[in-house]
């Protein structure tokens, strides 16, 4: 694929990160609209969050081995057509339950394409740029973060939640139309059928992905989960500032992700064991200087660079470790993986909070975990370049069209 066609499709990967990356995030700035129209209370709304997320968790994995030998570029069609009836059916629910069931298509949907689109990155760019490839895609989500989210909220509060959802429907149906042309229109399962995919799962490699995964969201949402107050009530900053300040996370997310898929490209563990070592130390030194303003600005910003240029690293390197067999379904797990350090990062912070130390301390657990999961990538960097020499040959990417 010429560099021209290879840029236009990472756009337009980029565009779909970024549309469901809001799908996913945009209804945390509209729970309390829902919950009044739909006359359920606040932590009723909530569980409209968990819901997505568990879906995503469980519903990924076992749509991927499902989908077998189902072609991706008609599976990409179908799905793309779910989040879009997920969405619509959001925005004309009458009740609670209707809302959480268009919610959780839409999640089904996100679950499995996700990693679909992190794979057909990967197999437009050279072998040499493809941790820049994920990159790209996951800069989507940080667009989502610092774009998104403000504007969907923005948007439900000037006309309703309702058009929000409705905005979605209709930034999907364009992702539609511009991606199904780039999916090469290849079977979505491995070579070697359901069993084959579930073997790659016993891998020492995907493993060790997983795990660091688990543990680098973990350690970040142990003190993402809790940063507002914390910024708030520890570090003195008035609501107004804080919108700044996240936005200035999301900024430093853009960064941060653009630069972990550059050192990806040089040594896709070495950027592993780099980006989890530095998410360790800006949590804790988010934790020491929770209480003054500047430090606090500074590790946020660094946490937030941090965290972003982890992600396109375990991504490249799940490709790189289970392309040749599974890699559809891997880079499935891999989502929960994320989804699930989310849910821990967030069960961790309420533990800290109230049994241990309190608020000012868990960006210091987010950052045990995070130092834990760095000890991981480590062993696994040393293993690897142990093992460089027999290592298998690269696989020559897929032919699109």
């Amino acid at each position: 694929m010429g560099t021209t066609n290879h840029s236009r499709a990472l756009a337009v990967l980029t565009l779909c990160a970024f549309t469901f990356g809001t799908g996913e995030i945009m209804i945390a700035g509209l729970l309390p609209e829902i919950a009044e129209s739909v006359g359920v209370s606040l932590a009723t709304a909530g569980l409209l969050v968990s819901a997505f997320a568990a879906t995503v968790v469980v519903g990924g994995p076992l749509l991927s081995l499902a989908a077998g030998r189902t072609r991706r570029r008609r599976m990409l069609v179908a799905l793309m057509l779910l989040f879009v009836a997920g969405n619509a059916a959001a925005a004309l629910a009458p009740s609670f339950a209707l809302l959480a069931a268009g919610r959780i298509a839409a999640a089904l949907a996100h679950a499995a394409l996700m990693p679909l689109f992190f794979a057909v990155a990967a197999d437009v760019a050279p072998p040499e740029r493809q941790g820049s490839a994920v990159a790209r895609v996951s800069l989507g989500f940080s667009l989502a973060l610092i774009a998104g989210l403000p504007l969907g909220t923005a948007l439900g509060h000037w006309l309703g939640w309702r058009v929000t959802f409705w905005a979605m429907v209709a930034l999907a149906t364009v992702a539609l139309a511009l991606v199904a042309p780039i999916v090469p229109d290849t079977p979505a399962g491995g070579p070697g059928g359901r069993a084959a995919e579930l073997r790659v799962l016993a891998d020492r490699r995907v493993q060790a992905v997983i795990a660091v995964t688990v543990l680098g969201a973990a350690g970040a949402f142990t003190a993402y989960t809790f940063v507002t107050p914390l910024l708030t009530g520890v570090a003195g900053f008035s609501a107004t500032a804080v919108t700044v300040l996240l936005l200035l996370f999301g900024a430093g997310g853009t960064v941060g992700g653009l630069a972990g898929g550059r050192l990806a490209d040089r040594s896709v563990t070495g950027a592993i064991v780099a980006g989890m070592a530095a998410l360790a130390v800006s949590l804790l030194g988010l934790g020491l200087l929770a209480g003054e303003r500047a430090g606090a600005t500074v590790f946020l910003l660094l946490f937030g660079a941090a965290y972003y240029a982890v992600i396109p690293a375990v991504n490249t390197r799940m490709i790189e470790v289970a392309s040749r067999r599974a890699r559809t379904l891997a880079l499935t797990v891999q989502s929960s993986a994320f989804n699930m350090g989310i849910a821990l990062g967030g069960w961790l912070g309420g533990r800290v909070i109230d049994l241990g130390p309190g608020l000012r301390w868990t960006p210091a657990a987010g950052a045990a975990v995070a130092a834990l999961g760095w000890a991981v990538a480590l062993a696994e960097h040393y293993r690897s370049a142990a093992a460089l020499p027999a290592a298998e040959p690269a696989e020559a990417p897929e032919t699109l069209g």
